[in-house]
């Protein structure tokens, strides 16, 4: 690797190159320089991307993922069958090799050594996507021949893999400036090298796509980590433990300055396993540890797997007699079970000031009854029955913008008396990028027909999210989810006749008070304690300028 390659690809980074402008060092560490203007000032309206994701092919049941999940949303079972056996190979850094390779990104960083972060940064990028290239092209040579092999997408992978360079810097610039014909097709590859990386490389070219924004800064990228070990993984475990995915998140957050904050996953399945014995690992026990010894700040769960978020004592007995799931749980009457290992985490969280996080849109499982289960219809008895309860509607019950019957009885939720901190997100509206002037539309509808009901308006609730690394899957168009939705809040504001004060709630405010991070909050007290531990996060400054949290 030449200078000239290495310096062209921390350029196409963003702010890396030329001592990466590394302008905020001082002591104790402040981590990926916060100072460092490419990324941070202070100046920009507080700015909080609440629906992220960051994690690499040996944190998730990725087989079972994509042979369950992704498998049900094409019909080329070739395409399926190359990732598949790319992904067999498992040649993603596990937790403990991540956690030696951050020890030199810290004492990079500490001595604010930004030339030599860079050659870190890029060695550890070109070593994920020289395995990727391998992996690719060893798969697509091996199923090449099989029957269930389609001309058509062999051609296409030929051609995808001969124009792609050896070099990472002059993929990254290949990205930047070409005009793809297939964007998804790309995208989903592109979302499988995701999986190769480091989860630390994924954080930052996060941060170099939608951070270098002039006019807004991401200030907090919100990161849940999912646990689908026995909803597709057979109750097998992932080859990085949680406890160890735990520890590699608790150390970027601290080497980002606080920049990332995480939810920890939470799964009735395991936790019923754990009770019945037929596990070791308790989820609830997770979530206790993560929260109290790893500065995360909530919970994510993720109904779509098989589970209603609450009232599964509703659904018949043998709902979940299914081929992946385990038959040690098929054999039980589950309803009671899951309703009962819920209630526990949400009163543990109701009481501590937890926020949750669930995937509200009826996508992403392994069948269609298992994704309605995800449906608004399940949401209503939680904030009943749990008070104080801060809740999160992942995607805001998005399926597709033709479908609109899902966001008005998610929004009615947020007006009954113990719905104070019942919130929505905008994860994967990947129609910002495609159909902007519909989703527009809907969205003004929304905040009109909420206007009067003062803070369970939807101007008061509705925030920024991307769902990231999922939303890679669009195809290179995704750089622009940042920019599109602030065009798209001015127009809105401009005609609602809000200026500044409906797109700040939207990208920031409102995701301060669901994740509680106003001063003397349950959650903002935890972090203090936290962050004595290494430095004060620069976005703490920019919350505690605001007007005091909702009660």
């Amino acid at each position: 690797m030449g200078n000239i390659t290495r310096r062209q690809a921390l350029a196409g980074l963003g702010c890396f190159g030329a001592g990466l402008g590394l302008s905020g060092c001082a002591s104790p560490i402040v981590p990926f320089c916060p100072g460092d203007p490419t990324i941070s000032d202070e100046r920009t309206p507080l700015t909080i991307d609440v629906h992220t994701h960051v994690f690499n092919g040996s944190d998730l049941q990725i087989e079972g993922f994509f042979d369950h999940v992704v498998r049900r949303q094409t019909n080329d079972p070739h395409f399926i069958a190359v990732v598949l056996k790319m992904l067999a190979k498992n040649l993603s850094p596990s937790g403990s090799k991540e956690l030696a390779a951050l020890a030199d990104v810290e004492v990079a960083l500490r001595n604010c050594n930004g030339r030599t972060f860079g050659d870190i940064f890029y060695s550890h990028a070109q070593e994920s996507y020289t395995q990727f290239l391998q992996a690719l092209t060893a798969a697509n040579n091996e199923v090449r021949g099989q029957r269930y092999a389609r001309p058509s997408t062999a051609r296409r992978l030929d051609a995808y893999i001969d124009s792609l360079p050896r070099d990472y810097g002059k993929y990254q610039q290949r990205r930047a400036r070409f005009a793809f014909l297939e964007p998804t097709f790309e995208g989903n590859l592109n979302f499988v090298l995701q999986n190769f990386n480091y989860r630390y490389v994924n954080v930052y070219q996060y941060l170099m796509k939608y951070s270098t924004d002039p006019a807004r800064k991401i200030d907090i990228m919100v990161a849940h980590l999912v646990d689908f070990d026995w909803p597709l993984g057979g109750g097998s475990t992932t080859t990085t433990s949680l406890t160890d995915q735990f520890r590699v998140m608790d150390k970027i957050s601290q080497l980002t300055g606080g920049r990332v904050l995480c939810f920890a996953p939470f799964d009735p399945f395991k936790e019923v396993a754990h009770n019945l014995g037929l596990t070791t690992e308790s989820s609830f026990a997770n979530v206790k540890n993560a929260i109290t010894q790893h500065g995360f700040v909530g919970v994510k769960i993720y109904p779509p797997m098989g589970f209603a978020p609450f009232g599964n004592a509703t659904l018949r007995p043998n709902f979940w007699d299914r081929d992946w799931i385990p038959q040690s749980l098929r054999a039980i009457d589950l309803r009671q079970k899951f309703d009962a290992v819920l209630g526990d985490l949400y009163l543990w969280c109701a009481q501590n000031g937890v926020p949750i996080m669930g995937h509200a849109s009826k996508t992403v499982g392994p069948s269609d009854d298992f994704q309605d289960l995800a449906g608004a219809e399940h949401w209503g008895p939680i904030s009943n029955k749990f008070a104080g309860l801060r809740l999160n509607y992942g995607h805001f019950g998005m399926r597709k913008l033709s479908e609109q019957d899902q966001q008005p009885i998610l929004e009615s939720y947020m007006d009954n008396a113990n719905g104070n901190f019942v919130y929505a997100d905008s994860g994967y509206f990947s129609e910002v990028l495609d159909q902007e002037p519909q989703l527009e539309a809907l969205l003004t509808k929304l905040y009109k027909t909420t206007s009067g009901k003062g803070d369970a308006a939807l101007s008061h609730r509705l925030m920024y999210g991307t769902d990231w690394e999922m939303i890679i899957r669009e195809g290179p168009t995704s750089d622009d989810y940042l920019r599109k939705f602030e065009k798209m809040y001015a127009s809105i504001e401009r005609n609602l006749g809000a200026k500044g004060k409906l797109a700040n709630r939207f990208f920031g405010v409102n995701a301060v008070n669901y994740l509680g991070l106003g001063a003397n909050q349950p959650a903002r007290k935890r972090l203090d304690s936290y962050y004595q531990l290494t430095s004060k996060p620069a976005w703490m400054a920019k919350v505690d300028k605001l007007p005091p949290a909702i009660a």
